[in-house]
């Protein structure tokens, strides 16, 4: 039986404080400022910003001058780390930065990206954001900071490739292709996760609530997938079985929901045999992620 560990370390790092002209939303990492309801756009000139929408933090990342902006990249973390974790064990935001993506971090804390909180939640949980929240701080940078205009891509790992499955799946075909490695997509196959079960209540008294709501592979029972996407786990994984990503793969392949999901060019199951759910596995998975953003 394979059980998720809510006991892990919360990482954060501090950013810089940054001066900019017309400042609005810049602050240091322990400032409580809140984003006005509408924002000029931010100039390039701004190359590590954080602003704070409904009391979330957000970690923005420009490209050099030098460097023409091509879209935007959203880093959804794993449950519990910082949202500088992904940075800093990797290289995916210097990468992407030198090709020219914006990269926004959502600070998302100790979220299962679940749709709402209830009565059950266990109290100090209800304070991280929602997917609603992730959902509307999409709408806010697009229509308020002109983000999101040209080319849009997502990438998640652990409970962060849960939240690239759930948000894709509120916005068909708003991301030109997304990435989620060691995710879990069917809760109800997992009745024992130590994680859901604090967030929706223990799944022996509330088993319909499991089933039908922020189940992204049983979602696909009545919806049509329209995003290419990479989905990668490691085979030695202890804390995510493999099964996870390999039956979410199957059910989007099934999918005869139609749409503009080609499954044949849209969709990549990578299996690892000697991966687990560590940062050495999902570093080695950005060189094959890039080649298939860059394809879409």
């Amino acid at each position: 039986m394979y059980m998720r560990s809510w006991n892990r370390n919360c990482y954060c790092n501090c950013m810089p404080k940054i001066i900019l002209p017309f400042c609005f939303i810049i602050l240091s990492c322990s400032g409580q400022t809140q984003v006005p309801n509408s924002l000029p756009p931010i100039t390039k000139a701004a190359k590590n910003v954080k602003i704070i929408f409904n009391k979330v933090g957000i970690w923005l990342q420009y490209p050099a001058d030098s460097v023409s902006i091509k879209g935007d990249l959203i880093l959804l973390p794993g449950w519990n780390f910082s949202n500088t974790k992904w940075c800093d064990s990797t290289e995916v935001c210097q990468t992407a930065l030198a090709k020219g993506y914006r990269v926004i971090a959502p600070q998302m804390g100790q979220s299962i990206y679940a749709t709402k909180y209830f009565p059950e939640t266990r109290t100090d949980l209800r304070k991280y954001p929602t997917l609603l929240w992730l959902d509307s701080a999409i709408n806010f940078m697009k229509d308020s900071m002109g983000m999101f205009q040209l080319k849009n891509y997502l990438l998640g790992l652990s409970t962060g490739a849960r939240g690239v499955a759930l948000i894709c799946e509120k916005r068909p075909g708003f991301f030109h292709a997304a990435a989620a490695l060691s995710g879990d997509f069917n809760q109800m196959s997992m009745p024992q996760d130590p994680l859901c079960s604090l967030v929706y209540g223990p799944f022996s008294k509330f088993m319909m609530r499991w089933k039908n709501i922020d189940n992204p592979q049983l979602f696909l029972n009545n919806h049509a997938w329209n995003t290419p996407v990479y989905l990668g786990h490691g085979m030695k994984d202890k804390v995510v079985p493999v099964a996870q990503t390999q039956n979410f793969a199957a059910a989007i392949l099934n999918n005869k929901k139609g749409g503009t999901f080609n499954p044949k060019a849209d969709l990549v199951l990578h299996v690892e045999k000697d991966a687990g759910h560590t940062f050495v596995y999902w570093k080695s998975e950005l060189p094959a992620i890039w080649s298939f953003f860059e394809a879409h």
